[in-house]
């Protein structure tokens, strides 16, 4: 009867852990907030009050960046205005009139946590920080922000700019997949040269100490430096209410975590964190679902120099799961687009495969062009037969057919009626000749 019991919790267990897992022994973690997540999936795996509304600081700038990135080219010149120079907090001390372009203030932005740089560029994308602010908020829903509102583009203290650490996971989830801010994260050092308003150069350091740091953190009985080699960014943040924050993506043997802190007390931010990426590492295993560049399916190609098209994995899709427990069974769906048409380029996203257990969705893959194809051209394509045109082809080949034969027949018919008037008519005048011959004999005699 125990053992029944046993079974019927571990597979209870199991079902319910294909989105947020739960290990026995969770880390101790000082701050009041915080998370652990798998950065390809968004899998949960730790959570303190996640989902509790926050004071964001700094980690706003996260957004800030990804709207920058995704809204304005990094060689656009910003000219800075009258009222940005007077931005609070942390700045670079741009001057009115001065010139930079977008990929310096990104820099000013996520290294140094320059506020007044989170202003200029809010103002070049949208016009104004409040517009900024909308594009902010409208963006933080698409990526699965559930209790975020954005009110400025830095993060400085208002009661209505509140975040949550999961919100922030998954904001931060997104941007890593953005290639210059991932550049941008994991640089220490930069400058800016002199500008037409400023005759020295800029200097700046990461405020990221994971990335550098040789001063010491006590972390399980020991005395440790702060710079952790597997972690790859992303952003600091701290004010006097919302204290320290930090989101930190580390990577180790392949696989991703991102962790969240919000309001710890000092040197504990540096702690909390490395013990929430040390727990991931050390109590999950990551189990491949898919291989990257893999074939899943070939499709037909309408009006292409070749007619068939291979699809292939975008990238590899990997499972978090406890190293107490195997993957469940889980099943693989594949969609595709069914009426595609060259051009095809290489890498063009074609389709997806997902993967589920029961109702539980565990990731999903882009389904690409392994190759691109080129359309048919000249007589190649006016002759060529694509599904539609092969309808409409067979379509007409059959009505001349059937018109063939109907003519075929009806002139047969008409035949067969003229032979058979001439037989008659030749009969007649045949009985007529006859009749003819044997009156004229009748009367000669």
């Amino acid at each position: 009867m125990k053992k029944l019991i046993l079974f019927f919790t571990i597979l209870f267990t199991i079902i319910n852990t294909t989105t947020t897992f739960a290990i026995s022994s969770p880390p101790n973690i000082t701050a009041p907030s915080a998370i652990l997540i798998d950065a390809d999936t968004g899998d949960i795996l730790y959570e303190k009050n996640a989902h509790t509304q926050m004071y964001p600081a700094s980690t706003t700038k996260i957004m800030t960046a990804i709207l920058t990135l995704e809204n304005a080219n990094l060689k656009d010149k910003i000219i800075i205005d009258k009222d940005t120079p007077f931005t609070e907090g942390t700045r670079i001390y741009v001057m009115e009139g001065e010139e930079f372009t977008v990929e310096q203030l990104l820099y000013a932005l996520l290294i140094d946590s320059a506020n007044d740089a989170a202003v200029a560029l809010a103002k070049h994308v949208s016009g104004s920080v409040e517009e900024f602010a909308k594009l902010m908020n409208k963006k933080a829903k698409e990526l699965g922000a559930k209790n975020t509102h954005f009110v400025n583009p830095n993060g400085l203290s208002d009661d209505q700019h509140l975040t949550t650490a999961y919100d922030l996971a998954m904001i931060a989830k997104y941007a890593m997949t953005i290639p210059k801010f991932r550049e941008i994260v994991k640089t220490i050092r930069y400058k800016i040269p002199p500008t037409n308003k400023q005759v020295e150069t800029r200097y700046f350091k990461n405020k990221n100490k994971f990335l550098w740091s040789s001063s010491k953190i006590l972390y399980k009985g020991k005395w440790i430096p702060i710079k952790y080699d597997i972690v790859e960014g992303i952003k600091t943040g701290y004010t006097s209410v919302a204290k320290q924050c930090l989101v930190a993506l580390a990577k180790k043997d392949g696989h991703r975590i991102i962790s969240v802190v919000l309001k710890a007390e000092g040197k504990n931010l540096w702690v909390d964190s490395r013990t929430l990426i040390d727990y991931g590492f050390e109590n999950f295993k990551f189990v491949k679902l898919i291989n990257e560049k893999e074939r899943i399916k070939s499709i037909s190609i309408r009006n292409g120099v070749v007619q068939q098209l291979d699809l292939i994995t975008q990238n590899k899709l990997y499972k978090a799961i406890p190293k107490d427990q195997n993957l469940p069974t889980i099943n693989k769906s594949i969609t595709f687009n069914k009426d595609v048409k060259a051009p095809i380029k290489k890498g063009q996203v074609l389709g997806k495969v997902a993967f589920t257990f029961g109702p539980k969705k565990l990731g999903e893959v882009n389904l690409v062009a392994a190759k691109a194809i080129a359309p048919r051209e000249g007589l190649t394509s006016i002759f060529y037969f694509d599904s539609w045109k092969k309808t409409i082809f067979y379509f007409i080949l059959t009505f001349v057919l059937l018109f063939l034969v109907w003519r075929t027949i009806v002139t047969m018919i008409r035949l067969q009626k003229r032979k058979k008037r001439l037989l008659r008519k030749n009969k007649l005048k045949k009985y007529s000749s006859d009749y003819m011959s044997l009156k004229k004999h009748k009367y000669d005699k």
